[in-house]
């Protein structure tokens, strides 16, 4: 659902099936493989999103900027990253290992996209514009806490090539303190040197470019600080994407 107050303002409510592949043992797009279960009594995902625009009309020349703000809760169960039913911890040989169960989780999000160049007629999304967002979500039943992104994106600067795109953005998921905890202590336990996840980062450099009208090609690169949070293991991937309208 969607309220709109006024052109500036917007109220956004929105409830999913939370499982929509059901009590699934493997990979639940295997369970629901074309996405058609039509299941009624599984726990909801409920959002919640409040957006705040200005200038963003074809025809307003100062610089646009949107901002949302918003909410998720899950009804479900989600097991302790640390925790046994028991009381022990996950790690503790001696504890049943039987993950603790909370009811429900939940986050709380900020998005920003400020335009910081707007080309004389141009549109919200023309010159040169950046964006962040931020998140966070409870710790003991979360493997990701935090996380943090900022970019820039450069469009329509190219009078030959109006409708190309280059942007570079940087995120940054920290590990949760429970799930950090969990690593120490399995280290604790087994007396063996191991790995504590901390954060992975990632940087992308990515430039869209039209073809023709309809076809873009879009080559992409990314560098990855801590893979699964693992540090000394820092990854490159390359990749193109082609999207054709027609």
């Amino acid at each position: 659902m969607k309220f709109d107050y006024g052109k500036d303002t917007s109220l956004l409510l929105a409830v999913f099936n939370g499982d929509p592949a059901g009590p699934c043992a493997g990979d639940p797009d295997t369970c629901n493989r074309y996405g058609l279960n039509f299941r009624l009594r599984d726990p909801a995902l409920i959002i919640g999103e409040a957006q705040f625009r200005t200038n963003q009309g074809k025809d307003d020349s100062g610089l646009a900027r949107a901002l949302k703000l918003g909410a998720w809760s899950h009804l479900g169960q989600f097991a302790d990253q640390r925790y046994a039913n028991d009381g022990t911890l996950l790690a503790d040989p001696a504890g049943n290992g039987i993950p603790a169960q909370h009811r429900g989780d939940f986050g709380i999000y900020g998005i920003i996209d400020q335009q910081l160049y707007r080309p004389r007629g141009g549109a919200p999304d023309s010159g040169i514009s950046v964006f962040s967002r931020a998140s966070v979500s409870p710790s003991d039943r979360n493997l990701v806490d935090l996380q943090v992104d900022a970019g820039v994106v450069f469009a329509g600067l190219i009078p030959q090539r109006p409708d190309d795109r280059f942007g570079a953005s940087v995120i940054y998921a920290r590990f949760s303190d429970s799930v950090r905890a969990f690593d120490q202590d399995q280290i604790n336990f087994n007396g063996v040197p191991g790995n504590v996840r901390d954060y992975e980062a990632n940087l992308e450099l990515s430039y869209v470019a039209q073809v023709i009208p309809g076809w873009t090609v879009q080559p992409d690169f990314q560098y990855i600080w801590h893979p699964n949070g693992v540090a000394g293991r820092d990854a490159k991937v390359t990749g193109v994407r082609t999207i054709l309208k027609f």
